[in-house]
């Protein structure tokens, strides 16, 4: 990442010229780089994960005491409609 890239070299130019106080500003803001990058990628998982479930609700099918996914004109199934109203897994029968 080019603003990591860059932060580390001016934090080693930093060390070298014997600016302490700016080089524990520059670690400080390399921290705080590396938590955002933690933060977006487990928000980027979580609506991934948000976004495959919705689609799921929005093709299952309830019939015959079970749940089906309805996906191009095929049905897939059965699920075990407890195993999805409780966890949302679909789990089959």
């Amino acid at each position: 990442m080019a603003i990591f890239d860059e932060l580390k070299s001016v934090a080693s130019t930093l060390q070298e010229a014997g600016k302490i106080e700016q080089y524990r500003q520059i670690l400080d803001a390399q921290k705080e780089l590396l938590e955002m990058q933690k933060q977006i990628a487990d928000l980027t998982s979580e609506n991934r994960e948000l976004k495959e479930r919705l689609a799921i609700k929005e093709s299952l099918i309830f019939k015959d005491n079970a749940y089906w996914i309805e996906k191009d004109n095929k049905k897939d199934g059965p699920f075990c409609t407890c195993c999805w109203d409780n966890d949302k897994k679909t789990i089959r029968m």
